[in-house]
């Protein structure tokens, strides 16, 4: 990862622990891209589909051009949700590395440009 901030282990965050200990808290997942329901929420593209349309509802269409920008940027949201419920606009978490590379690797960018955890804009 580009920045010391987004260098972060899913094991050192502590709502991310609660997760790995979910399917079976006598023996935790050890890391949560190997975590039974993060394929099913994070890289599934038919409920990326779905939760990318609740977003457009929301908030009116993702600006991104190309589907693999809509599906990652949909997959962190996903990934966020899951893991801490509804953050908000100005309440942001770095998500831990493992899953973004994952995220990365698997809705791929041609180009190589990723923003990377960004604060919110004070008004």
């Amino acid at each position: 990862m580009p920045t010391y901030r987004e260098n972060i282990c899913c094991k050192e965050i502590h709502v991310i622990l609660a997760k790995l200990a979910e399917p079976d808290p006598s023996h935790a997942v050890p890391c949560i891209t190997h975590h039974p329901g993060f394929s099913t929420v994070c890289l599934n593209m038919w409920v990326l589909q779905t939760a990318y349309f609740n977003y457009r509802q929301q908030y009116g269409p993702y600006t991104a051009p190309i589907n693999h920008r809509k599906y990652r940027y949909t997959a962190y949201r996903q990934l966020s949700r899951w893991c801490w419920g509804w953050l908000g606009r100005v309440l942001r978490v770095v998500l831990p590395s493992c899953a973004v590379n994952k995220l990365r690797l698997t809705f791929s960018d041609p180009s190589n440009t990723y923003t990377g955890f960004k604060y919110p804009t004070i008004d």
